[in-house]
């Protein structure tokens, strides 16, 4: 009869080794778990993140309306200095689909002569369906008057101007209207159109810079303002700011023969020029600045 002894050193060593493989086996399986489920846990904390990102930058995005625009205007920046009766063309096109537009003027330094000589329109603005007395749309001294809305506009350039006749005005200088464009359907689909008119002193001549000197802007960078130092005789009627894409930030109208201070708390940080203006309507000279 055979019989085994339990209790001998190899089958003890045998049970141990194997006991020992067995822990091995277990940790080594708890190790790989552990760090699977953090490794799980971490890229679902990221995929969350990311998705909550995602969906922040979309609200953001579809409340501020990002997308591209329905029409273009030929021009954000018309300057004219009129002899007589005149029109003054921004074109407006259409991107893809006809868009119909609503549109007002919302800011004009405009003198009262400039709008009505009597009953008579100085100042009309026409769109491609009809025109409107300057009056009608904006009152001296009171603001905004009425909201137009056009007929549709295609991809082939529309007609909107600005009809003028200074000859009985006497206000001389140089003045802007600020037109605001919306598509009548969606009301975050804008665009600003500037129309500045210079009315000259009738001997005056052009004035040329003889020098950079000339002109000094300070500070710069500038943070809420600027100030611009120039020669009485360069005729400085306005000032305007324009962004690095040639957009109209801000007018402002020269009270000073010599000086003038722009409040740029308005205007958000970036590069920018600053174009003076003469009583022609003949750019003097430009300056860039930084607002910090």
């Amino acid at each position: 009869m055979a019989i085994y002894n339990f209790g001998s050193t190899s089958n003890a060593s045998s049970c141990q080794a194997y006991r020992f493989h067995k822990k091995t086996i277990r940790f080594a399986t708890s190790i790989i778990y552990f760090v699977s489920c953090t490794i799980f846990y971490n890229l679902h904390r990221k995929w969350y993140e990311m998705k909550r990102t995602i969906t922040l930058i979309a609200a953001f995005l579809f409340s501020v309306g990002v997308y591209a625009q329905s029409y273009l205007v030929q021009h954000d920046t018309v300057t004219s200095t009129p002899t007589g009766s005149v029109t003054i063309v921004d074109g407006i096109t259409a991107t893809s689909a006809s868009v119909t537009l609503k549109w007002k003027i919302i800011e004009s330094n405009f003198p009262a002569d400039w709008l009505m000589y009597g009953t008579s329109a100085v100042m009309s603005m026409c769109d491609n369906n009809q025109c409107y007395p300057g009056n009608g749309l904006w009152l001296y001294g009171s603001g905004t008057v009425a909201t137009k809305t056009s007929y549709p506009y295609t991809t082939t350039m529309g007609d909107f101007h600005m009809v003028i006749d200074l000859t009985t005005a006497t206000t001389l200088g140089c003045y802007y209207v600020k037109v605001r464009l919306e598509n009548s359907t969606v009301s975050t689909d804008t665009a600003i159109e500037t129309y500045i008119v210079c009315k000259p002193t009738p001997t005056s001549a052009p004035y040329i810079v003889k020098s950079a000197d000339e002109i000094i802007l300070y500070p710069n960078p500038a943070h809420d303002e600027v100030n611009l130092v120039y020669d009485a005789g360069s005729d400085i009627k306005m000032i305007a700011v324009y962004n690095i894409i040639g957009k109209v930030m801000a007018m402002y109208k020269a009270t000073d023969s010599n000086s003038a201070n722009l409040n740029l708390e308005n205007i958000p940080s970036g590069i920018y020029f600053a174009r003076l203006i003469n009583s022609q309507g003949n750019v003097v000279c430009t300056r860039k600045f930084t607002k910090q």
